[in-house]
């Protein structure tokens, strides 16, 4: 999906929407007053930064006012420096002289604000909150700062009281839409669905150009299930700033027959979502024509095998004349997708050379799984849908199972600091393209994994494959449902509570346990 960046703005407005993960506005300016009286010459400063007898003597001689009024100059002066280092990106140099102007006047509210703003896009959530509770203690009724801190607390996974500060917001702001905007995205969370779409209602009858309210609508209506009116609104994500058009001066395909045209079916969002999507290029050829689709490099020589695909681009290599184009995933809105009218049929793609990744030879048969337990780190929500490596240890432990990793990045070295190099084939250095993870996964019987490409790689190869689902899940996977309606022969297992991954696996080894019969489907052993 389109995909959220943390941003900071130079605005006196309180609040931003926040996506899935989006900032809020921060005060980039700077505050606070030098008091008017006449100030004593202080002698300038030694090259160290340390003061010099002279220096403490004349400091010491100063009458209070004075010593107050010289640091509030500082402190002001130290806060445009912040401000500056925000603005430009240097987050953590914006902190520290943020703190450095707290230290001279602890009554600048807008520094905690902003250093909460600043703490949050480094990750540092915890410290975030805490700024923003102390900027609270300056100013009680400040609906932004309770936007503001409702954003960290949900993003720390503390819904219930991220939607206490957001409905404290609201109380102060009842005609705030990015208030309600904000109270939506948490309902979402909590899986209160039809609570977050009236939000969403609330932000539009305010404004009814809110581009993010309006994204996250649509987002909303397909995790509800309504395919049909929730692709309509998703072409919204173009008037995202995060996601331009690409501007073709082509027209963009409607769905109108192609005899005799060529269309460029272009690259959109992440790898899961071009595989997920692949399966509507043969309806396309069915319409005639010459089909050109582009992708990322990593899924060109899988994109090879997709039948009605004529022509495979890399993004960022030149493009083939077209008469028309059409973005990956405006495809299910062309064919008017709803939840029973999702085209099934797998596999929809095959592995260009199936012996590009051979799997160890076992001594007697056993039943072989891959597993994958992390995405991206870059992704805004991986800490939601990654899990601890520790998690599949017990399964590395079951008689009749050779367990495969199908791990990539970072994580790999979970296998290793874990001691489990021998309890698992790690694949992970084989694994070049999507197209070598393809080979491999055609000859595994069943994956287990996250919320990541992989889960829709299997799919797309008619691979059965057991996906772990965070409470919170992405819309693909809708709501309160073992089932895909874009893969039969998948199996999802959902987060009953927010983090608690420890229960998703004991009914993952339950139905592993049947599946290799060895425990009678009645049995509860974990």
């Amino acid at each position: 999906m389109v995909k959220s960046t943390t941003t900071t703005k130079n605005a006196t407005a309180e609040v931003t929407a926040a996506e899935p993960r989006k900032s809020v506005n921060t005060t980039l300016k700077p505050t606070g007053k030098a008091a008017a009286v006449k100030l004593t010459p202080v002698a300038k400063a030694s090259a160290t930064g340390v003061p010099t007898p002279e220096q403490a003597a004349a400091w010491k001689s100063l009458p209070q006012d004075q010593k107050s009024a010289l640091r509030e100059r500082e402190a002001v002066r130290v806060f445009a420096l912040a401000v500056e280092h925000h603005q430009k990106g240097e987050l953590a140099d914006a902190v520290v002289n943020y703190g450095k102007s707290l230290q001279l006047n602890p009554k600048v509210a807008d520094a905690y604000n902003n250093m909460g703003v600043a703490l949050r896009a480094l990750g540092k959530l915890e410290a975030a909150v805490a700024c923003y509770r102390r900027c609270l203690v300056l100013r009680p009724n400040n609906a932004g700062l309770y936007s503001n801190m409702g954003n960290a607390l949900r993003e720390l996974g503390r819904l219930q009281l991220s939607v206490a500060a957001h409905q404290t917001a609201i109380k102060l702001a009842p005609e705030s839409p990015e208030a309600y905007y904000n109270l939506g995205l948490v309902l979402r969370d909590l899986g209160q669905v039809d609570q977050a779409l009236a939000a969403f209602e609330r932000t539009l009858g305010y404004n009814p150009d809110h581009a993010d309210c309006r994204w996250d609508r649509a987002l909303t209506l397909l995790l509800r299930g309504d395919f049909l009116p929730g692709f309509e609104q998703y072409d919204w994500r173009w008037k995202l700033d995060r996601s331009p058009p690409r501007g073709f001066s082509e027209p963009q395909w409607d769905g109108a027959d192609l005899k005799g045209k060529t269309l460029l079916i272009h690259q959109e969002q992440g790898f899961g979502d071009m595989i997920q999507f692949a399966r509507y290029v043969p309806m396309v050829k069915d319409k005639g024509g010459t089909v050109v689709v582009e992708v990322q490099p990593e899924l060109s020589r899988l994109f090879s095998t997709l039948p009605g695909v004529d022509k495979v681009v890399n993004r960022g290599a030149p493009l083939p004349k077209f008469d028309f184009y059409i973005p990956m995933m405006s495809l299910a809105k062309v064919f008017a997708t709803t939840k029973d009218t999702v085209p099934a049929k797998v596999p929809y793609l095959t592995p260009p050379d199936l012996h590009a990744v051979q799997l160890p030879a076992s001594m007697d048969r056993q039943r072989q799984i891959g597993i994958v337990w992390a995405g991206k780190p870059s992704h805004q929500n991986d800490r939601n849908r990654s899990c601890q490596f520790t998690h599949f240890i017990e399964l590395l432990g079951m008689p009749g199972v050779s367990v495969y990793s199908l791990q990539k990045g970072p994580r790999e070295t979970d296998i290793s600091a874990n001691g489990c190099e021998a309890l698992v084939q790690n694949l992970g250095s084989r694994l070049g393209d999507f197209a070598d993870t393809a080979a491999a996964i055609q000859q595994l019987d069943m994956v287990i994994t996250v919320d990541t490409s992989v889960a829709h790689l299997a799919g797309a190869l008619g691979k059965p494959a057991w996906v772990l689902i965070p409470y919170a899940p992405d819309w693909r996977w809708m709501m309160d449902t073992d089932i895909s309606p874009w893969y039969p022969q998948m199996r999802l297992f959902r987060q009953k509570s927010l983090g608690d991954w420890d229960a998703v696996f004991v009914d993952v080894r339950k139905a592993l346990r049947q599946e290799l019969g060895h425990v009678p489907p009645d049995s509860t052993p974990t």
